[in-house]
């Protein structure tokens, strides 16, 4: 049983044997060939390099977007309350009533957001 180095036998020395019963014909094709493996072993890598960066790009941006949203539902609730505190005052019952339900729908959002939080 013969055990295999983990590249897959790319990157070893080249036996000596190789070279001596080969052409300089077959040992240029053998050292372009392992040049074209590394070449795309190397775009692979790059590949994987930009989605991973993408993929943490869109990560941050999601965290922002959330972020975003949550404050400004906070301050849009938050404002509307307290408008419908001063029409409750005025004496617009079902004005302020209203009012009191879009500042609700707006802090449930904020409770919503919670669970996208990444």
């Amino acid at each position: 049983m013969t055990t295999m180095h983990p590249d897959g036998g790319r990157g070893q020395d080249i036996p000596v044997s190789v070279l001596l019963s080969s052409t300089p014909e077959d040992f240029l094709a053998l050292i372009e060939h392992e040049a074209i493996c590394l070449r795309r072993e190397a775009r692979a890598l790059r590949r994987r390099l930009r989605r991973e960066q993408r993929r943490e790009l869109r990560v941050r941006v999601v965290r922002f977007a959330v972020k975003a949203a949550a404050v400004g539902l906070t301050v849009a609730g938050t404002a509307v309350f307290v408008a419908a505190v001063v029409v409750l005052v005025l004496g617009h019952v079902t004005e302020a009533m209203e009012l009191f339900v879009i500042a609700t729908a707006a802090w449930a959002g904020v409770a919503a957001a919670q669970f996208f939080r990444v």
